[in-house]
């Protein structure tokens, strides 16, 4: 019975602990970069949302939604997730530099890339020269 609630103590404390560690910022954002570049987006998303979560008013915050949203429409092609952080991203940082792009992504959502604007008025013969 003593070696039971041993166990149940020892798991417990682990259990508490795994749930209150917490990361620097810095941390989570090479760990986000990091696995983004292995293709790993899953692993980005969690370590990009850790920051937004943990550090809300941190370095980092503005530029972590904002690839929650990236990561969302251009590699996940969850569209509907992308903007609702695309969204917040506006609404929090409104004069951001990434704002225009947050609002241009949000207006180009799964969009096949030869039907976005900035090539509509393309000239082909230009380029094939």
């Amino acid at each position: 019975m003593r070696a039971l609630q041993l166990s149940l103590m020892i798991s417990l404390l682990v259990a508490i602990f795994a749930c209150s560690s917490k990361l620097p910022e810095e941390k989570y954002y090479e760990k986000a970069k990091d696995a983004y570049t292995k293709n790993n987006f899953n692993q980005a998303v969690q370590n990009f949302k850790d920051i937004v979560t943990y550090y809300p008013e941190g370095k980092r915050a503005p530029e972590a939604l904002f690839m929650l949203g990236f990561i969302n429409a251009n590699d996940l092609k969850k569209y509907d997730e992308a903007k609702k952080y695309y969204t917040e991203f506006i609404k929090k940082y409104p004069k951001h530099e990434l704002a225009d792009d947050a609002q241009y992504e949000i207006q180009n959502l799964g969009k096949d890339v030869n039907d976005l604007p900035i090539f509509k008025h393309t000239d082909k013969d230009s380029v094939q020269k």
